[in-house]
C-alpha cells in the first residue's frame, strides 16, 4: 500500500551488544514538513540518526523513504536516493572557496572524477546550478571567498549548501544552529523556514535549543531512554507533562 509519507520509520530499534540504545520507534512524515526530534541527554538521537542516514544498518525494523526501502544502506547511497544528513557526515572544505565547496557534490552527482574539478567552472551548466543553490542560502556575493576567511555562521551556511545542491527531498539537520550567537541562530530559522516553504524539502532537524525548536517544527517527536515518549505540536508537546519530566522536571519554554 502506497504512503503518503516522505519519510517512514517502522518499529525502529539499535543495540550495541546487550543494551538497547533506542527501541521500537515509528513515525511518518509527511513531503514538505518542518518536524523536529528532540530528547534529554543520552535519550538515543544520534544512535537513530545514525541508523535512519546509514552510518550503520539498525538492529530492527525498517527505513522507507518514500516507499521505497532503504533500510541498511550506506551513506553514499541513501543520499542518492534522495536523503542527506547535515550538519555531521558533510564536511567543509576550508582551503576551497564557497563556489568549489558546493560544486563538489554536483560533480560527484554527476560521476565525474575529481581531476576535472578545474574545469567545473567552464561548464555553464555547473555554473548556473551553483550560483542558484549559493542564492538560496544568501552567499550569493561570497562565492569566490576562501572558507577559512567566512565567519562561523558563513560557514554553517556553506553546508547547507552543500546538502542543497544535492536537491534532496528529506535533509536531517542534526543541531544546526549550535555554537551560533544570537543573530546567526534566527537567520538560520529563517532560512531553513524559507528553504521548506519555496523548495518543497522536508527537513527534520535534532536540536538541543528549544527556541529553534519551537520556532520551526509543525510537529515534535520527543526520545527519553531509548523510546519515543511523545509526539504533537509545539503546542502539544509544550504542555504535555511527561516530556516536562522527562526534562528533569522542568518545563520547555519557547
Amino acid at each position: 500500500m502506497k504512503s503518503d509519507a516522505v519519510l517512514r520509520i517502522d518499529n525502529l530499534g539499535h543495540d550495541y551488544g546487550k543494551f538497547k540504545v533506542i527501541e521500537n520507534i515509528s513515525l511518518s512524515i509527511g513531503a514538505g514538513k518542518l518536524s523536529a526530534l528532540i530528547g534529554p541527554n543520552g535519550a538515543g538521537k544520534t544512535t537513530f540518526y545514525n541508523a535512519i542516514s546509514g552510518k550503520f544498518p539498525p538492529t530492527r525494523g525498517r527505513v522507507f523513504l518514500a516507499d521505497e526501502d532503504v533500510t541498511g544502506l550506506p551513506s553514499h547511497r541513501i543520499v542518492d536516493k534522495g536523503m542527506c544528513r547535515s550538519f555531521q557526515i558533510t564536511n567543509i572544505f576550508t582551503h576551497l572557496t564557497v563556489q568549489e565547496n558546493v560544486a563538489i557534490p554536483l560533480i560527484i552527482q554527476q560521476k565525474k572524477h575529481f581531476k576535472m574539478f578545474g574545469n567545473a567552472f567552464k561548464n555553464g551548466e555547473m555554473i548556473h546550478k551553483v550560483r542558484q543553490v549559493l542564492e538560496q542560502v544568501g552567499l550569493a556575493d561570497r562565492g569566490e571567498q576562501v572558507v577559512a576567511n567566512l565567519a562561523y555562521g558563513d560557514k554553517r551556511l556553506v553546508e547547507m549548501a552543500i546538502v542543497l545542491a544535492r536537491v534532496p527531498r528529506v535533509i536531517l539537520l542534526d543541531e544546526p544552529t549550535a555554537g551560533m550567537n544570537p543573530e546567526e541562530t534566527e537567520n538560520m530559522i529563517r532560512l531553513i523556514k524559507k528553504l521548506a516553504s519555496v523548495s518543497g524539502t522536508t527537513f527534520f532537524i535534532t536540536e538541543h535549543d528549544m527556541k529553534v525548536v519551537f520556532s520551526l517544527a509543525e510537529k515534535i517527536y520527543v526520545l527519553h531512554q531509548g523510546h519515543l515518549l511523545a509526539e504533537g505540536t509545539p503546542e502539544e508537546i509544550r504542555s504535555n507533562t511527561e516530556v516536562q519530566e522527562a526534562y528533569l522536571g522542568r518545563k520547555v519554554h519557547a
